[in-house]
């Protein structure tokens, strides 16, 4: 599993966990966790994804990588 797969994997655990919540409830009866996931790290590999969101700033902590674009952006490569 590369770097990129590992991330989406995580967003995907912090993403099922955030839309079982009812702020995320909106957001969970329109898109699932997976896509969700898959599109926001395949948005954040060429860079025109945007980083800010409790699941990201999540699946960097639990993965150990800074919060900043630049350090996601060197996990991802």
């Amino acid at each position: 599993m590369n770097n990129s797969q590992k991330f989406q994997a995580e967003l995907t655990v912090q993403y099922t966990r955030l839309f079982a919540t009812p702020e995320y409830a909106m957001e969970a009866a329109r898109i699932t966790p997976e896509s969700l996931a898959e599109k926001l790290t395949a948005g954040l590999v060429i860079g025109i994804a945007s980083k800010e969101g409790e699941g990201i700033e999540n699946t960097c902590k639990a993965l150990g990588i800074q919060y900043t674009y630049k350090a996601i952006a060197a996990f991802l490569s």
